[in-house]
């Protein structure tokens, strides 16, 4: 069994190394009826010399050998992620049940509700508050010009997106832009936590569902165990 049988559930036929195949195939058809109206139409008493045959095919082959390497390589590098998120997926198990702090801008609207937590790092005298979508729209801008005082605050959103109606429940990012009279930039962190429910597979990646939204790995800044409560057994 060779690489190409082995990888051949990995290799994407979309991809570039995959497309440049299908050309060179159709390229080569052409190649070959250049060739042979070539040899069919020469002075027999001036041959073309077949060396310059012989190059021509060699190139062809060179071409399709690199792409052949390039179609291993991205193979290799698929299941190079693939066990990468398998790795992520195991470590996310070892997290459920837990209190999962991050620092991400995001909410979940439901119910006409979403609230995110900030700090802000000093006084600020005008904050203006966006909100986007999963898909990177902006749905709803606000400007605060009573201004915020340093330390943690709370923003909630009724789910009124800009020209009027209500966004649909879902998943939402929050972009507070903090600036004083001077026009001096006032830096803003966000604070979101929940309990780790379930860890599952968003768009490839391996997430865990934290109050309903999805938190990666990389977006994980502390990790705590519950407080028991009264009646629990341990």
């Amino acid at each position: 069994m060779n690489i190409d049988e082995a990888n051949a559930q990995y290799y994407k036929e979309d991809s570039k190394a995959g497309q440049s195949a299908v050309q060179l195939a159709e390229n080569f058809d052409d190649f070959l009826t250049l060739l042979t109206t070539q040899l069919q139409n020469q002075d027999p008493l001036s041959p073309t010399d077949s060396t310059e045959f012989t190059n021509q095919l060699v190139s062809f082959t060179q071409v399709e050998q690199s792409i052949a390497s390039n179609q291993n390589l991205e193979a290799l590098i698929n299941l190079q992620m693939i066990s990468q998120q398998n790795n992520e997926a195991t470590i996310l198990i070892n997290y459920l049940g837990k209190t999962i702090g991050s620092n991400l801008n995001i909410a979940g609207l439901k119910d006409d509700e979403a609230t995110w937590n900030m700090d802000f790092g000093a006084n600020a005298d005008e904050v203006v508050y966006s909100i986007y979508d999963e898909s990177g729209n902006k749905v709803f801008t606000i400007n605060d010009n009573d201004g915020v005082s340093s330390g943690e605050h709370s923003f909630t959103w009724d789910g009124e997106i800009n020209g009027g109606g209500q966004a649909p429940e879902g998943v939402y990012f929050l972009v507070a832009e903090a600036t004083t009279d001077g026009g001096s930039v006032v830096d803003v962190s966000y604070n979101f936590s929940g309990v780790a429910s379930s860890a599952e597979t968003v768009n490839g990646v391996p997430v865990l569902m934290v109050n309903d939204l999805p938190i990666g790995l990389a977006n994980i800044t502390s990790v705590s165990v519950p407080e028991a409560t009264e009646g629990t057994s341990e």
